[in-house]
């Protein structure tokens, strides 16, 4: 409480005291000298006082009670009308009411943003499963659609000329039909393995990249070299690590058109290191690249752990990434 607001209190207190004492003399019709001379009506004077100032302390507390009751009333009901979304009503202009106003204005605006935000996030996430599907739909007829068509026809071809061909043409015939069908075979795993996310599962980082590595050699003609040097890492970094190899395995199996990928997952005493490189056909890194999606995906995760990113490529000749994420001391027994 401030000073002012004491000095108040106090000078109130000596008023209404002094205004008691008056009043009870004057009605008694007394004075000082005949208090201090008789003892008898000097302790009726003080229980006098006694009691009318009990009554006036038990008065002001009940008052109190009913004002801050009424205060508190009327704040629980104005927090409520903001917690739903509602303007609130003020009767006066003090301090905590203007802090409700600023409140429930700044309860507004963050609804507001917030909805803006999620209609935009709702818009958006349905404009990217949109953009998806077609872009599966294209890839379903530019690779699987097509060589199953080609088969088709090849097959028709043999039928309608069974009888004329010789049995080694044949032969050459129906392993054309089939390398067509193996290869519209693979194109499929691919695109599978590519749609199906992984998770790690319990498992470690490195455990996850064997995982997903050799479910890429099955599946794919992809030659893999993998080399770790990693022992434990902390959790938070090991699942962004993985997050971010399965993006770059995606990006390699959409666009790369590369025969070869290496990985290196390396783990020093203040950093964890994840380099990836293919040898596909590489994209102009100065030129709007159809891997901004991935590459950004990949960015946010290396910045929201302070870590650091290369990325090289040019056209021909493959893409390389290089990762570095700092570990800190208390993270290097693999606490999260």
């Amino acid at each position: 409480m401030k000073k002012y607001y004491l000095f108040l209190f106090f000078f109130y207190a000596i008023i209404t005291m002094c205004s008691m004492v008056f009043v009870i003399l004057d009605s008694l019709g007394l004075d000082f000298f005949s208090l201090m001379t008789d003892w008898w009506i000097l302790r009726k004077f003080l229980f006098s006082m006694s009691l009318l100032t009990c009554s006036l302390l038990i008065l002001l507390v009940l008052l109190w009670v009913l004002v801050d009751d009424s205060i508190k009333r009327d704040l629980n009901q104005n927090l409520r009308r903001i917690l739903n979304n509602q303007p609130i009503s003020l009767e006066t202009e003090t301090e905590v009411d203007r802090n409700l106003q600023r409140l429930s204005n700044k309860v507004n605006r963050l609804t507001t943003n917030l909805q803006n935000t999620e209609n935009a996030y709702i818009l958006n996430s349905q404009e990217i499963v949109k953009q998806e599907r077609k872009r599966i739909a294209r890839d379903l007829h530019d690779t699987v659609s097509q060589e199953l068509f080609a088969s088709a026809m090849m097959i028709s071809g043999l039928s309608q000329s069974l009888s004329q061909l010789s049995h080694e043409q044949l032969q050459l015939q129906l392993r054309a039909v089939e390398d067509v069908i193996s290869s519209a075979q693979n194109d499929l795993r691919i695109m599978l393995l590519h749609l199906r996310p992984t998770e790690l599962e319990g498992r470690t980082l490195s455990e996850g990249l064997d995982m997903i590595l050799r479910e890429l050699t099955d599946k794919s003609n992809i030659e893999v070299v993998y080399r770790k040097e990693v022992s434990k890492l902390p959790k938070v970094i090991e699942d962004n690590l993985f997050r971010i190899a399965q993006e770059f395995i995606s990006n390699t199996l959409k666009h790369a058109q590369a025969s070869r990928l290496e990985v290196y997952l390396i783990q020093t005493e203040t950093e964890a290191q994840l380099k990836m490189v293919d040898n596909g056909r590489g994209f102009d890194m100065n030129a709007v690249r159809e891997l901004s999606y991935g590459l950004t995906n990949i960015q946010e995760r290396v910045d929201d752990l302070a870590g650091t990113m290369k990325f090289l490529s040019s056209p021909g000749n493959g893409v390389s990434m290089d990762v570095r994420l700092p570990i800190v001391k208390g993270q290097r027994n693999g606490e999260h």
